[in-house]
């Protein structure tokens, strides 16, 4: 199996029951930030049940698409590639007749995963964006639903149903007690669901529609889906709203969602179903999925050692500087911490303070008078991987406050995602990384000459003699607005 570089872009293309998607992807060391994204909803699956082969529209469609697809890598120069069919092509008797076209015409080699491969696929995508995850991932394409148990270690057990919401249409519209006999029999001898309770993480492009019309629903303050939240009370309401509103109603909750209109009330009860037969807590829906496992299976030790959120901000920092400083801010403005309580768990704000030390610079290339306006939502918005939505709301605050004292003004996501003592922690992370930022022009090798550490309620800075002049006036302001954010008192020691 080909291993990607740390450093070069990977495509891939999965080929679905209902859609046709490429996405190309830079890859810098673990993180995987899409620079292309294209999609066609061919129906490939649509006649499956009826007929058990592929739609005929739906093939000449896909193939069309990924002829496009086949021209676009080639001419981006795009060596790194990944064709992968699902259940539809799977299933179908004219299944490996279709990726032999697919070769013959475009020159993909199409790689059919059974069962288990989508699923632990599916489920080691979930792990890219969340590696700690631990619970059940459901991966509801058009034909199939494929469950698997995750955790730590990897993925673990998983089962495949005929649950996608092609398969339960039987031609004469939605029937709410219909589908919902037909998904409890399908999930009645389910291992993975029995006595489960926990988290459920939820992947495919039909939940996701339904994780926006309850960001809608619910006016939720950021409009990321990856590691947006339902409770089971959210889901069943959603379900309820989805299952009784016509195309156009759908499309005035949320345009996107309007697009699977026809599909959308079969991906509610499935997802109803599996909350109420798992006993769920909470669903987490994950923006990674079957294409992210696909890469992640084929990176380096080297690159999987590093943790993808300070992966995705080293990947997002990189574009405007080099990574030295990132790590040395974070490594030097350690001590300042010691003796603080935490607002999140202990290891989590380890992780926070390094990917906000590799994001201290971000802004740097905005204009003085714009970047205080544009850096909390860019932060908050980013392509980031691994972090829930409190804490991209706290990233964001540490960030903004890297180049100012005032609160974010009209930010929603700060006021009621964040706590006051989360609130008050990001201003003095930002206020932290301010400081090393001002003192060493953001140089890893002039931040050497400071050492810093909190000691007997002081905040003291130590500067080798020859480097004092480094300790300007504005330097001195930020070592004492640092020391009052972390309720200490600022001291300079030259020696």
């Amino acid at each position: 199996m080909k291993t990607l570089l740390d450093s070069e872009d990977a495509a891939v293309i999965d080929v679905g029951s209902n859609s046709v998607r490429l996405v190309v992807y830079r890859i810098d060391g673990r993180a995987m930030t899409p620079i292309l994204n294209e999609k066609v909803m061919a129906g490939l699956g649509r006649d499956l049940s009826r007929t058990g082969a592929l739609s005929k529209d739906g093939a000449d469609m896909a193939l069309r698409a990924l002829r496009r697809f086949a021209t676009l890598l080639e001419a981006q120069g795009v060596t790194s590639k990944f064709a992968v069919a699902t259940a539809a092509v799977r299933d179908a008797k004219d299944g490996h007749a279709f990726a032999k076209r697919i070769k013959d015409e475009t020159g993909l080699d199409l790689r059919i995963l059974d069962g288990a491969d989508e699923a632990k696929l599916s489920a080691l995508g979930v792990s890219a964006g969340a590696p700690d995850a631990k619970g059940i991932v459901g991966d509801l394409g058009g034909a199939s639903l494929e469950l698997v148990e995750i955790a730590a270690s990897g993925p673990g057990h998983g089962e495949t149903f005929p649950l996608g919401p092609l398969t339960l249409m039987d031609g004469e519209g939605f029937d709410y007690e219909r589908v919902t006999k037909e998904v409890e029999r399908m999930l009645e001898g389910a291992r993975v669901l029995a006595k489960r309770g926990g988290d459920f993480f939820a992947v495919g492009g039909a939940w996701r529609a339904l994780g926006r019309i309850d960001i809608v629903l619910s006016n939720h303050p950021i409009g990321v889906l990856h590691h947006h939240e339902m409770s089971r009370n959210e889901v069943l309401k959603v379900a309820d709203v989805v299952r009784k509103q016509s195309k156009r109603s759908l499309e005035r909750l949320e345009e996107a969602a309007a697009k699977r209109a026809e599909t959308l009330p079969y991906a509610a009860v499935v997802l109803e179903r599996v909350m109420m037969l798992g006993n769920f807590d909470r669903v987490i829906l994950s923006a990674f999925g079957l294409r992210e496992g696909v890469l992640l299976e084929r990176m380096s030790a080297e690159a999987l050692a590093t943790h993808p959120l300070i992966a995705a901000a080293e990947a997002l920092a990189g574009r405007w500087r080099s990574r030295g400083f990132g790590p040395a801010l974070e490594n030097w403005m350690a001590p300042m911490f010691e003796g603080q309580l935490p607002v999140f768990a202990t290891a989590r704000e380890k992780v926070l303070r390094g990917a906000a030390a590799r994001l201290a610079d971000v802004g740097g290339p905005l204009h003085p008078d714009q970047r205080v306006e544009i850096m909390f939502d860019l932060i908050l918005r980013a392509p980031l991987a691994a972090i829930s939505h409190p804490e991209r709301a706290f990233l964001a605050a540490a960030i903004h406050h890297r180049y100012t004292k005032a609160q974010p003004r009209h930010a929603a996501a700060y006021l009621r995602l964040l706590n006051e003592e989360q609130q008050a922690a990001a201003a003095a992370l930002g206020a932290s990384l301010r400081l090393g930022a001002d003192l060493s022009g953001r140089c890893e090798t002039l931040l050497a000459n400071f050492e810093i550490a909190a000691v007997d309620g002081k905040l003291v800075l130590r500067v080798k003699r020859k480097m004092a002049h480094l300790v300007t006036e504005t330097a001195a302001r930020r070592l004492e607005a640092a020391a009052a954010a972390l309720g200490l008192t600022a001291e300079t020691k030259v020696t």
